[in-house]
């Protein structure tokens, strides 16, 4: 195949990708930009991870960690719930809108951004037990919400429109430029530096590719009554990333508090690598899923059957995704990261079947806010919180790092999974037998999966990398081979849903 040759199919191939037609096909489409661009994404970051892991120590992603922490409180607690009131509009035009939404978040950014430098030695001294490294860390890194303040609000139409083959270059963009700079740092310098030189660069590189990527250019402007609209509706999506900031992120906090930078450093490698692949499907689904259903809000038949669909989809790639995780965690510490981060691995695995349950509840927030309902997503959040204030002390102090993650699990796993299901079906009036049936074929796929892939491992003749590539190996057919079992003879059902996926991107 000439050069030429492939030029022309990639152009035929982003044609037929090219968001268009109805909501279901435009949803499919933009399904796969966003996927495409989060796997290549996370590979990038995964690249990273693994590079970085052998050139630093836990201890200086702690220091990040801390950085990151700061940040995310921040971001959580002034959360204005902005973009997702623009998202929700059932309205295709929101230029009117735009202005006040840049203004908003550029001084929220800005504000943020001070908050963060003043406050970064009381942070990183009183509550952390820290040093002057850590200060520093803090306030270079509270450049990213004064930068990302700026962004060009117009790129909410990509969401909002579903056209995510524009998402895609933003993304992605951002994802290669964080990369090449940490990695060339962290050669060149191999201190936590090269960290947060790659994290503010990204997020430089997304405010400048946003504004290449759509006309709009923002001038200063502020309607009192759009304002007033858009923060009106956004109030319960900053109570919710409050308490969302409060259970996902206070584990961390309470483990840094406790339990010092190190001991960070592992949690938050070991919940960056075990969450990947179930992240990722995460957010795929909240920001495709969310502008879908929020354009079949008012068609009772359609939105039931798009739950369903998004359900079943999500349910036969995180759960084997998780599984495989727990089964290769130790395999691939050994093989590509070394002994000083084998105390990771437990962490790991426990923290993959979170991010299992997380892929899973990823269906219902998003439909929650498109209904009008952000607040059962709140309520919920409450709910865990409290459990897990209740809990958290007592078992990390015990059991350290292991324990707060099994918390965390445990959470998930008794309170906020079946919660959220059992509202999420409420509102779409379906039925919870269909919910179980839908989780429990990738599950029971995924336990002879598990079963096969430690069998390998505890018997394989090679070591280090190989052993980890014979492992995955036999649990992608494994997998593979029992889904199409129980597609064949079991009426899994699998093949219509991704019949809507090919077929959408065939015409």
């Amino acid at each position: 195949m000439t050069l030429k040759e492939l030029l022309a199919r990639l152009r035929r191939l982003k044609r037929r990708l090219t968001p268009g037609g109805d909501v279901s096909e435009r949803a499919v489409k933009s399904g796969i930009w966003a996927t495409m661009a989060n796997v290549l994404g996370r590979g990038l970051q995964m690249v990273k991870l693994v590079i970085l892991g052998n050139i630093l120590g836990p201890k200086q992603f702690g220091l990040v960690a801390y950085a990151l922490l700061t940040l995310a409180a921040m971001r959580r607690f002034s959360n204005l719930g902005i973009k997702e009131a623009l998202i929700q509009k059932e309205e295709d035009d929101i230029d009117g809108y735009l202005d006040t939404a840049w203004t908003l978040t550029a001084l929220r950014g800005a504000i943020l951004a001070g908050i963060g430098i003043l406050a970064a030695p009381y942070i990183a001294r009183d509550f952390f037990g820290a040093g002057e490294t850590a200060t520093q860390v803090i306030q270079a890194m509270s450049l990213v919400p004064l930068i990302t303040g700026v962004q060009n609000p117009g790129i909410v139409y990509f969401r909002k429109d579903l056209d995510y083959d524009k998402q895609f270059v933003y993304l992605v963009g951002k994802a290669v430029v964080a990369v090449s700079v940490a990695v060339g740092l962290a050669f060149a310098w191999e201190n936590v530096w090269a960290l947060v030189f790659g994290d503010v660069a990204g997020v430089l590189a997304a405010t400048l590719l946003s504004y290449v990527l759509h006309e709009h250019r923002p001038w200063p402007a502020f309607d009192v009554p759009k304002v007033r609209e858009l923060v009106g509706y956004g109030k319960w999506i900053t109570a919710s990333g409050i308490v969302v900031f409060l259970i996902t992120e206070g584990d961390d906090v309470f483990v840094g508090w406790l339990l010092g930078s190190a001991a960070l450093g592992l949690y938050q490698y070991a919940y960056k690598i075990s969450n990947a692949p179930a992240t990722e499907v995460t957010k795929v689904i909240s920001k495709v899923i969310f502008p879908t259903y929020s354009k079949l809000q008012n068609d009772a038949s359609n939105l039931r059957r798009a739950f369903f669909k998004t359900v079943q989809l999500t349910t036969f790639v995180s759960i084997p995704l998780a599984i495989g995780i727990v089964a290769v965690a130790e395999t691939f510490v050994r093989a590509f990261l070394g002994p000083q981060w084998l105390p990771a691995v437990t962490v790991m695995q426990l923290l993959a079947l979170w991010g299992l349950l997380r892929s899973i509840g990823a269906t219902t927030g998003p439909l929650f806010q498109a209904v009008g309902k952000p607040e059962l997503a709140t309520k919920i959040q409450v709910g865990k919180l409290a459990i897990m204030a209740a809990t958290i002390y007592p078992a990390t102090s015990a059991y350290g790092i292991v324990g707060a993650s099994a918390v965390v699990v445990g959470n998930a796993l008794v309170f906020s999974a079946p919660v959220s299901t059992y509202l999420g079906v409420r509102v779409v009036d379906g039925s919870y037998r269909r919910v179980l049936t839908i989780v429990g074929y990738p599950l029971v796929a995924s336990g002879i999966m598990y079963a096969a892939v430690a069998f390998v491992g505890a018997n394989a003749p090679v070591a280090g990398i190989p052993k980890f590539v014979v492992m995955v190996a036999t649990g992608v057919a494994t997998y593979g081979a029992t889904i199409l079992a129980m597609e064949t003879w079991g009426g899994y059902g699998i093949r219509d849903v991704l019949s809507t996926v090919t077929g959408a991107v065939g015409e």
